[in-house]
C-alpha cells in the first residue's frame, strides 16, 4: 500500500487539452505558498504522460488537486485510472484532495455538479470534497492558501514551524518541509523576480500569518534565500508586533534571532541631489564584506529623489548573527528618522537573514523595494513592490509588471 508522507508533494489531475495553462499557473501558486508540486509538465518529457500517476505514486506524494475543465468528460485515463487512484489514497486521513473547479451553471455560478457530471466515480461523489472557482488567480490563491493550512496542521514540530524559502532556484529539488515557498525564476536574460512572481507570492504572505497560525506554533524557523526584496517582503509579513519568535539560519548554519546584543558600527552618507524637495528618499543599505557598489549613487541622480542616503558598514567585514537583532534596530531608527513622513525607496545589499528581520521591524513604514538587475547590458536598479507590514490586506500593495514600473494592486490599498 502507498505510504502518505506529509512532507511529500502533491499531485496534480487534469486534463491536457484545455487544462495546461491552468494547470501551470496552478503549480505555481501552489509552490509559491510552500507546497511543493508533483507536474508531469514539469517532472516527464514529452510522450510519457500516461507513467504520470505510477511515478508519482512511486515517488510519494501527501495530495492531490483535481482540475475541472470541460474536456474532461473527454478523459477516459483520468476518470478510469487516475482519478480512481488518488480517491483510495484520500481515504487516510493524511492524504488531503480538494477539486479546483473551472465549471460555472447558467448564472454564472460555480457548478458543484460538473466534477460527478464530467467524471463519474463508484467509490466516490465528488461533491463531497471542497471545492474552489479557479477561473481567475484570486481562486487558485485561496485553494492554494487552504492546502497550506491542511500541511501545515500536520507537519509542524515541538511548536516550531519550519519554511524554506527560495526565489532564485526553480522547483525542483525543493527540500521536504512543512512550507517551501517557490517562486517563478527570473525570466530569461534577468536576474531579479518577474511580475508573476509577485503576483504568485503576495497572496501567500497575506495568508502567511493565518498559514502559521494554523500550525499552532509561536516559532517560525526560516531557511534558504531569497532575492531580497522578497526576504523583506517576508519579513513584513510577520511584523514584530504578532509576538512570533522567528530564527533566520543562515547558509552557513549560524542563527540569526530576536535577542539584543551590541550592534556593528555604520557609516551614513548623504548624497547631493537637484530633485524634488517633495519627492521620495532614496537609501542604500551596502552591509556586505565586498567592495562599494557605485550603482546607487549613479542610480539616485537620474531620478527625483528628494533626498538620498547611503548607510554602510564601518568596516568591510562579515556581520556576526549574534549582532543583527541590534542592527536592525539601530537601522529602523535611521530609516524612520530619514523618511519622515515622506515615501521611503529601499535598496539593499545586505545577508539575506538581515533583510528578513529588517522586514519585520518596519512595521509602520511604507516601503518601496528594489533590486539590482545585473543581467541587462547597462546593470541598474529596478522597481521590484512596496509594502507595509501590519496591512489587512497582506504586506504586498503593489508590485511593478514591467520595467516602466506600471503597478498591479493586491487586496485593499
Amino acid at each position: 500500500m502507498t505510504q502518505i508522507h506529509d512532507l511529500d508533494p502533491i499531485f496534480l489531475s487534469y486534463r491536457h487539452s484545455d487544462g495546461d495553462a491552468l494547470a501551470e499557473s496552478a503549480a505555481w501558486v501552489l509552490r509559491a505558498h510552500g507546497i511543493p508540486v508533483w507536474h508531469d509538465q514539469t517532472h516527464l518529457p514529452p510522450g510519457r504522460f500516461q507513467r504520470r500517476l505510477q511515478e508519482a505514486l512511486d515517488s510519494g506524494l501527501s495530495g492531490a488537486v483535481l482540475l475541472v475543465t470541460e474536456d474532461m468528460a473527454h478523459s477516459s485515463f483520468v476518470r478510469e485510472l487516475e482519478l480512481p487512484n488518488l480517491l483510495r489514497l484520500e481515504a487516510d486521513s493524511a492524504f488531503t484532495f480538494a477539486i479546483g473547479n473551472t465549471i460555472t451553471d447558467s448564472d454564472g455560478r460555480l457548478d458543484y455538479s460538473a466534477p460527478d457530471r464530467l467524471l463519474p466515480q463508484e467509490i466516490a461523489t465528488l461533491s463531497d470534497f471542497d471545492q474552489f472557482a479557479v477561473h481567475d488567480h484570486t481562486g487558485l490563491a485561496r485553494l492554494a492558501s487552504e492546502m497550506a493550512v491542511r500541511r501545515v496542521r500536520r507537519a509542524a514540530v515541538d511548536d516550531r514551524l519550519h519554511l524554506d524559502i527560495q526565489t532564485r532556484a526553480p522547483a525542483l529539488g525543493t527540500r521536504k518541509v512543512p512550507l517551501a515557498p517557490r517562486t517563478r525564476p527570473p525570466l530569461r536574460g534577468t536576474s531579479v523576480p518577474p511580475a508573476a512572481a509577485w503576483e504568485d507570492f503576495a497572496p501567500f504572505l497575506s495568508d502567511l500569518p493565518r498559514i502559521v497560525q494554523s500550525a499552532g506554533v509561536q516559532h517560525l524557523h526560516v531557511t534558504g534565500g531569497a532575492h531580497l526584496s522578497m526576504a523583506f517582503a517576508l519579513g513584513a509579513a510577520l511584523p514584530t508586533t504578532t509576538g512570533l519568535a522567528v530564527t533566520i539560519t543562515d547558509q552557513d548554519g549560524a542563527e540569526w534571532t530576536g535577542f539584543e546584543t551590541q550592534t556593528v558600527p555604520l557609516v551614513q552618507s548623504a548624497i547631493p541631489l537637484d530633485g524634488s524637495p517633495d519627492g521620495p528618499v532614496a537609501v542604500y543599505l551596502d552591509l556586505v564584506p565586498a567592495s562599494p557598489n557605485k550603482g546607487f549613487r549613479r542610480y539616485v541622480k537620474e531620478q527625483t529623489y528628494a533626498h538620498a542616503v547611503e548607510i554602510a558598514v564601518a568596516k568591510r567585514e562579515p556581520i556576526p548573527a549574534e549582532s543583527a537583532p541590534a542592527l536592525v534596530t539601530e537601522l529602523r531608527r535611521r530609516l524612520g528618522e530619514i523618511a519622515g513622513s515622506r515615501q521611503l525607496h529601499l535598496f539593499m545589499r545586505v545577508p539575506f537573514p538581515l533583510a528578513v528581520m529588517l522586514g519585520r521591524a518596519c512595521n509602520t513604514l511604507r516601503v518601496t523595494l528594489y533590486e539590482w538587475e545585473r543581467e541587462t547590458a547597462t546593470p541598474t536598479y529596478l522597481e521590484m513592490a512596496t509594502v507595509s507590514a501590519g496591512r489587512s490586506g497582506g504586506p504586498v500593495v503593489s508590485w511593478a509588471t514591467d520595467r516602466s514600473a506600471v503597478r498591479a494592486k493586491v487586496g485593499d490599498a
